[in-house]
């Protein structure tokens, strides 16, 4: 079931790099090959987001060949770009000058940091340890709202990490030529290898929202996979200020519910930055206060547990180390309420690693209850995962987990290798392998493996591959997301795509993907599958993606062939209202363990985010879903989930904000009112209250309520 509501426009950035962006300086050099050397300012410019200062023209780099990525690859920008660079003992300082011929018609909102993404922005990728796989990525729009990013690009696939949040300083302005803007990242706000001479993989990147078009330096060609594979580079020398620093962050948290008293928290983070490339986190009676609830999902007739994102900022931060090729061995979601944690992330040399501890009071052993809370708080359980990455070759890794979780006498330890290779820019491979051993109570498991391999080729025009996954009938990772076993796939797929490159066709691609799952021991089939997609991109950020899938399902020993189609797109071209949708029509079937049967399934979705001014925002998110015992029998339910969320932003840091949910299913409605203070990541004060209504005899009564209070401040020493 897909559903739709605003990670949708979020999960749209990982499409618009998921060609490459790129960029170069000006100072003297003769190739994007050259090594750019970064001048030393005599003195700090001033954040205003003003060039008048002489110095970014006097003694910066100056970086103005920006060419297309899109819609035309290499092409002429239809406005100009200039940027600067340099640094001094403590910060890394970039300004950009615009220019736009119409600036009335410039995209800029005064928002929620981390929420700029329909406006024009400008973004900063710095791969520190120029390993061209993962850079520190940051984004401001033409007012100076910021976000934050990693960008990660291993075995062939491109995700922007939105989960990482660091301090950095920036400001913009728009006016009669384009809008400027001017950023300052302190060093000890990165990692980087602990070197005198550093040499980062650079590039900066430019958009303009109402046309889609992006430019960059150096100019990035579809035929190459990536991003970071086609970055510049830039020399830092000398010392700079490593990051051998102290972070505290204490943490206050007052709840306040129905049924109990005010509950007075205090929490605390630590960091300590051992060195450059390598930090320590400690926490004490962690916040998990939700600041916002999971967004609702439609959970009725689900053969599986559903996924929900992390979103405590003790397990976001340096998680994506912790990704893997498929199988996902790590969900912090499993570590349902802890007592305390730590943590151990960087890099040295070759070898990237992580280690996680952390005590949960209230765990639960089945992932159907992670959204919902575990349901043991009579035992405690013990979470350890180690997690180490080798660099190898050109591009490419070898990596190690090992992850236990120990509960009374019980435990679970998984350990496995994986391992992600780039061949020739074009062709990629990846593994998985897996055992798990499992004890419960009396009763302990073998050795249960997990295996999954794939081999892809990529080109401009065409690319395919082939996969495979098996996981034995006893294989649990109590650690991690794994919502089937017992099973074997093989599949493949392949994409074709042409390039119109037109103001609002930039481009069209067809795609197939096919494949069987039979039991891991037996020859019977469980499931096969054909689908055909065909997307169509106006302009990075609007497309339409139309599909059509026929497969077989096995459910209680039966076979169900299912047709199905849909349709789903986002769009942008209106500066105060992006939008999107989802159709999907086709054969369901009904998972009641004692009577299934294939019926008939209409789904529906649908968001707009309204924008009447700078600052202020109304979405819509709408997911409805009609299950009937055939096409045009009877219906069977009716599920719809609405969401309306309005924030209004007081200034750059204070902003309120409203949401309510209604479930037609469960009659259910639940409202948030919160206040908003954040001077920057984890300095924040937040006031809110929830309110949960549910329709009994005919009227709504109250079955919970909730007044929580939050304030933390970062202080770093």
């Amino acid at each position: 079931m897909i559903k739709i509501n605003s990670i949708v426009r979020k999960l749209g950035f990982a499409l618009i790099f998921s060609s490459g962006l790129f960029l170069f300086p000006q100072f003297s050099f003769s190739s994007p090959q050259d090594i750019l050397e970064i001048p030393i300012l005599s003195h700090p410019p001033k954040i205003d987001g003003i060039l008048d200062y002489p110095l970014w023209q006097e003694e910066a780099l100056k970086i103005e060949d920006f060419l297309q990525f899109t819609p035309k690859e290499k092409g002429k920008p239809s406005e100009k770009t200039v940027c600067y660079v340099g640094y001094d003992k403590k910060n890394l300082y970039f300004a950009f000058r615009c220019y736009d011929s119409s600036p009335h018609k410039i995209r800029a909102t005064i928002t929620n940091r981390d929420n700029i993404m329909d406006d024009d922005w400008i973004a900063i990728f710095l791969d520190t340890f120029n390993e061209k796989r993962r850079a520190f990525t940051f984004i401001i729009n033409p007012l100076g709202i910021q976000m934050d990013m990693i960008r990660i690009e291993e075995g062939g696939n491109d995700n922007m990490d939105p989960s990482w949040d660091t301090v950095f300083f920036s400001d913009g302005k728009i006016d009669d030529q384009g809008y400027t803007v001017e950023l300052s990242i302190p060093f000890k706000s990165l990692r980087f290898p602990d070197k005198k001479d550093k040499v980062w993989g650079f590039m900066p990147v430019r958009t303009i929202a109402r046309s889609g078009e992006i430019v960059a330096w150096p100019p990035i060609l579809k035929s190459i996979p990536g991003l970071l594979t086609q970055e510049g580079e830039i020399r830092i020398q000398g010392e700079v200020e490593k990051g051998k620093n102290f972070e505290l962050m204490p943490i206050f948290t007052s709840l306040s519910t129905k049924n109990e008293k005010i509950d007075i928290q205090p929490g605390m983070n630590f960091k300590w930055g051992i060195s450059s490339d390598l930090t320590m986190d400690l926490t004490l009676n962690p916040d998990f206060s939700h600041i916002e609830a999971d967004a609702p999902q439609i959970d009725i007739n689900q053969r599986f547990a559903l996924y929900y994102p992390e979103k405590r900022p003790f397990f976001m931060e340096g998680m994506e180390i912790f990704n893997f090729p498929e199988i996902e061995m790590v969900y912090t979601r499993r570590i349902v309420d802890p007592l305390g944690g730590a943590k151990l992330t960087g890099k040295l040399g070759r070898f990237t690693y992580g280690l996680l501890s952390a005590y949960d009071t209230n765990p639960t052993e089945n992932l159907w209850d992670v959204h919902d809370g575990g349901e043991n708080r009579d035992k405690n359980a013990l979470f350890n995962i180690i997690r180490m990455k080798a660099d190898v070759f050109k591009e490419s890794y070898v990596g190690f987990c090992l992850a236990d979780k120990e509960i009374n006498g019980s435990y679970n330890r998984v350990v496995g290798v994986d391992g992600q290779f780039k061949f020739k820019n074009s062709f990629f491979f990846s593994f998985q392998a897996i055992g798990s051993k499992t004890r419960f109570d009396e009763e302990e498991t073998d050795v249960a493996p997990a295996l999954y391999a794939d081999l892809s080729y990529f080109s401009k025009i065409w690319s395919g591959g082939l996969y495979w996954m098996s996981i034995h009938p006893d294989f649990e990772a109590s650690s991690g997301y794994i919502n089937r076993v017992d099973y074997k796939t093989v599949g493949m797929f392949t994409s074709f795509r042409m390039y119109p490159e037109k103001k609002y066709l930039n481009q069209m691609s067809v795609n197939f993907n096919t494949g069987m799952r039979y039991g891991y021991f037996g020859e019977t089939m469980l499931d096969h599958w054909m689908r055909a997609n065909l997307q169509i991109r106006f302009t990075e950020f609007s497309q339409m993606d139309i599909s059509f899938s026929s497969n077989m399902e096995r459910y209680e020993n039966v076979g169900y062939n299912k047709n199905s189609f849909s349709v789903d797109g986002n769009y942008s071209f209106i500066r105060w209202l992006p939008f999107g949708f989802y159709f999907g029509t086709g054969n369901s079937i009904y998972y009641d363990p004692g009577d299934p049967f294939l019926g008939w399934s209409d789904s529906y979705g649908i968001y707009i985010n309204v924008k009447p001014s700078k600052r202020l925002q109304m979405g819509v998110d709408f997911s409805k879903q009609i299950f009937w015992e055939e096409k045009g029998g009877e219906q069977l339910y009716d599920y719809t989930v609405i969401r309306q969320t309005t924030t209004y932003q007081i200034s750059k840091t204070l902003s309120l904000r409203a949401i309510f949910d209604y479930n037609h299913y469960y009659d259910e409605i639940y409202g948030s009112f919160l206040v908003s203070w954040i001077l920057r990541p984890g300095t924040v004060f937040f006031l809110g209250v929830d309110n949960n209504l549910l329709r009994e005899a005919g009227r709504y009564a109250r079955t919970d309520y909730s007044i929580f209070i939050k304030f933390s401040y970062w202080w770093r020493m």
